[in-house]
């Protein structure tokens, strides 16, 4: 797989899963960590209004994109406003 298809691949995984975090009243933060490859960390806000199965799924997942989900925050579209208006044509 070539490296562009890798990151639209990436891309694609954490907008969806960006959209189910927000769908779900979970807030997504980055805080500033060198420590990370990215130079930055996410925190899940709100997990423990989910089972602890439930919270330690998607935390696995987020964990597994995070890159892209850093992408999907910083990007000029609003992922949000393109799934509304995807509802609201349907």
């Amino acid at each position: 797989m070539s490296a562009y298809a890798e990151k639209d691949r990436l891309r694609r995984v954490a907008r969806s899963l960006y959209l189910e975090i927000r769908a779900l009243g979970l807030e997504l933060v980055a805080h500033e960590d060198p420590g990370e490859p990215s130079g930055y960390a996410l925190e899940l806000i709100g997990l423990r209004s989910l089972s602890p199965s439930h919270a330690d799924r998607l935390f696995r997942r987020a964990e597994a994109v995070t890159q892209g989900l850093l992408w999907v925050m910083w990007a000029d579209w609003d992922p949000e406003l393109e799934a509304k208006r995807k509802e609201g044509s349907a």
